[in-house]
């Protein structure tokens, strides 16, 4: 006895396969899985409820927890109410996507990449784009190790504080993140994937097409552990007795919560870069001129006025804004 489906004519099956997209995806002909990427990806990307100004921002969380979407949502709130009362309202479709914890930093899986290519361990085509990576990666650098402090006591080496800084996923960056990210982070699986990968499996990965922008936030409670281990680093000094411990570990109170405001600016400021680079058309030097008015808001001792920290980098940002706009419209005299 013939079933339904064995009773259907030729024509029918012929449709409904191209209709599925059955008949024309090379993976199904081969027998391969389609990738679960999107299936597991998406379903945790929602859109936040961002109101400013009336308007509602299309920006997106991706976060694993209800705890860990509303910390990201509080970060990136505080920094596009300044971007869209300074520089623009047009703050584009974007997406936050909040670390959890245990996954390494992106920058670490960057820097494998980095020093696979330099080894010779990679495709020659893909090694080919490790400057267009160490260019991205050196200007973030550059950008978060200025001290705008000027302030001998704030040591905020770039290194010592990566892993509580966040960063945008952008270009090669972005491939590279979706590829740790299908890997669970796994860092074997992970050079073993980038030692056998093809320009083309690189460029397959396409979960942010749909958005102007992508920033990493690291897991809640990295930037507490980056406090906690310099203040622990200026208590081993070897070449310090106790009562001098016991005063430099009173200073380090006493200075925390400066320390603590000031990464907290520079985790803002690297958002503030994402979106204005993104949606305005501002030049490189520009948008980090920006990025160093909303930083300095934020650092100790800073003068700016206002009565909160939203007040302070919505006057700094202005300041800069009107001093863009004055070099590239310079009065005239008579």
């Amino acid at each position: 006895m013939r079933t339904f489906l064995s009773s259907l004519p030729a024509s029918l099956w012929l449709g409904l396969l191209l209709g599925t997209g059955l008949l024309l995806n090379p993976a199904v002909v081969r027998g391969e899985r389609a990738p679960a990427a999107r299936e597991e990806f998406m379903p945790l990307v929602k859109l936040a409820p961002f109101v400013v100004k009336g308007q509602s921002l299309a920006i997106s969380i991706y976060a694993r927890t209800n705890s860990d979407r509303r910390y990201g949502e509080k970060f990136a709130g505080e920094v596009v109410k300044v971007i869209c009362e300074t520089v623009t309202e047009s703050t584009g479709r974007g997406l936050v996507i909040i670390g959890a914890k245990g996954e390494p930093h992106p920058i670490l899986v960057f820097r494998k990449f980095l020093a696979l290519a330099k080894d010779g361990k990679l495709d020659p085509a893909l090694a080919a784009r490790a400057p267009e990576l160490a260019k991205m990666m050196n200007r973030w650098e550059r950008v978060l190790n200025e001290d705008k402090s000027g302030d001998g006591d704030m040591d905020l080496d770039y290194d010592r504080i990566v892993t509580a800084l966040p960063l945008p996923l952008e270009g090669i960056g972005a491939k590279l993140y979706q590829l740790a990210w299908e890997e669970k982070f796994d860092d074997a699986k992970v050079e073993a994937k980038l030692r056998a990968l093809s320009p083309d499996d690189l460029e397959r990965r396409d979960l942010f097409r749909h958005f102007n922008w992508v920033f990493y936030l690291p897991p809640k409670g990295a930037f507490d552990k980056v406090l906690d281990d310099i203040i622990a680093q200026a208590l081993k000094q070897e070449d310090i007795g106790f009562f001098s411990r016991i005063a430099v570990k009173g200073v380090m109170l006493v200075v925390k919560s400066k320390i603590r405001r000031a990464i907290e600016g520079m985790r803002q400021g690297v958002m503030f870069m994402t979106v204005v680079q993104a949606q305005t058309s501002y030049s490189e030097a520009e948008v980090s001129g920006l990025t160093g008015a909303y930083m300095e808001a934020f650092m100790p001792d800073e003068k700016t006025p206002g009565g909160s920290d939203h007040d302070r980098a919505v006057f700094a940002v202005r300041a800069q804004v009107r001093e863009i706009q004055e070099k590239a419209n310079p009065p005239t005299s008579r």
